[in-house]
């Protein structure tokens, strides 16, 4: 018993560390332009008119694939140098955003 509430607590706290990295990784390096909210409305996101990723219909295999590869048509470029794993957590991260 004391194994498998061990392991709950584990994975319990890795998925908070994950949503705490997606959401500082975002900060870092989404937010210029997207906003700390995801809405796109700091100066840079307005200047490239940004659309809002608050509520977003993009799935997170498609936020993971834009953000690691940009987007063509688009001023989105690619977030270099993110680990599958941060690229899954600025995905969960913009999931999030409401």
């Amino acid at each position: 018993m004391k194994k498998i509430l061990a392991a709950l607590l584990i994975v319990a706290a890795s998925g908070t560390a994950l949503a705490e990295d997606g959401a500082a990784l975002f900060k870092s390096k989404c937010a210029a332009c997207h906003g700390p909210d995801g809405k796109g409305t700091t100066p840079m996101g307005k200047a490239l008119k940004v659309k809002s990723l608050a509520g977003t219909k993009l799935s997170a295999a498609e936020i993971e694939k834009i953000a690691s590869q940009g987007k063509p048509g688009t001023r989105m470029i690619a977030i270099k140098g993110l680990t599958p794993e941060q690229l899954k957590a600025v995905a969960a991260h913009v999931k999030a955003l409401k």
